[in-house]
């Protein structure tokens, strides 16, 4: 197997409060090959964006605390400083960021943020990415590029800033894309057309690309695996197929459940009792012990005393108890049933 792109290691993200220390990753593990595309999905809480923002260095000169390894190309970010971190932001790894009208500043144009960007990892004149920007900016689906650069981000709608902002993520030809909710809040038209932009784009440059999303169907459509995340950790890991029709984490089961399905008669959804676990106080035992409707079937105690490893079956990896008792006892699935 070739070495991968990106190779992630018991990361580890805690910020201090007030109450205590928040256990926002803990303890993720994440690989990515070059050119794969790797979903990362799990509830609001559950680590994702954290995750990334780590792996982009913007919780540098903050108050987290950071631990682990975070291998690029076998460098590891994690004790990089921001100015040793500054080359591989932007040029080596991108990101889309969820909200371009936040992520972008106010009261400079459009045109001018993403030259800027290419200006900072190219020895080029102003002149010349201008250029490269509307060119850009053209290749994204903007109409009239020339006039759109000078246009500030309040005066372009929802699509065509995230648009703007794939533009900025990609314009350096990035080798690793992050993709954080990239079509969140847009009508399902949009979604459609970002997805086969960001798909269409990575054809072209060759680049990884990670997408983070609660969006089972985003995933199923775009991603060729996909790692589930649930109180700051990797529960599932496995290609795409075998994750949706041989789920192996009753989390993921809850979630496949907890989705409106075609072929089914509409009805009431099947959601996920109870709630993610604090985390600030994160419980000793599985952290969906507390929701999980199969846990009774693992003998003693052990869902709610000891932490269950990542099972690997082949190219599928599981974080629980069940999958590593013997065969004669009922998968985390087929006991949901």
């Amino acid at each position: 197997m070739t070495t991968p792109i990106l190779d992630i290691r018991d990361l580890r993200v805690t910020f201090p409060t007030d109450d205590g220390l928040v256990h926002a990753v803990n303890g993720m593990d994440l690989t990515v090959q070059r050119g794969e595309t790797v979903g990362i999905v799990g509830e609001s809480g559950s680590g994702k964006t954290v995750t990334s923002q780590t792996l982009m260095g913007l919780l540098k000169g903050t108050s987290a605390k950071v631990s682990g390894r975070i291998l690029f190309e076998g460098t590891d970010l994690v004790p990089l400083s921001e100015s040793e971190m500054r080359p591989y932001r932007g040029r080596k790894i991108g990101m889309i960021f969820q909200d371009p009208l936040s992520a972008m500043h106010p009261f400079y144009t459009v045109g001018k943020q993403i030259s800027e960007a290419y200006r900072v990892h190219n020895r080029v004149s102003a002149k010349a990415a201008k250029a490269q920007a509307i060119e850009m900016l053209n290749r994204v689906g903007i109409p009239d590029p020339v006039s759109r650069y000078d246009a500030y981000p309040h005066e372009f709608s929802g699509g065509m800033r995230q648009r703007a902002m794939i533009a900025m993520a990609l314009i350096c030809e990035p080798e690793l894309l992050i993709a954080d909710e990239p079509t969140t809040a847009l009508d399902v038209t949009v979604q459609a057309q970002i997805l086969d932009l960001i798909s269409s784009l990575q054809a072209e440059t060759g680049s990884a690309v990670i997408f983070v999303t609660h969006d089972l169907g985003v995933v199923a459509e775009v991603c060729k695996r996909v790692v589930v995340m649930y109180g700051g950790q990797c529960v599932e890991e496995a290609d795409v197929q075998d994750a949706f029709f041989r789920t192996g984490h009753p989390y993921t089961k809850g979630l496949l459940a907890s989705m409106p399905s075609m072929a089914d008669e509409v009805g009431r959804l099947t959601p996920i009792p109870g709630f993610p676990p604090s985390l600030l106080n994160l419980p000793t035992g599985c952290l969906f012990a507390d929701r999980c409707p199969v846990s009774h079937l693992v003998p003693g105690d052990r869902c709610r005393t000891e932490r269950p490893e990542l099972h690997s079956d082949g190219t599928h990896r599981s974080r629980c108890h069940l999958a590593e008792l013997p065969a004669t006892l009922p998968t985390p699935v087929e006991a949901t049933r």
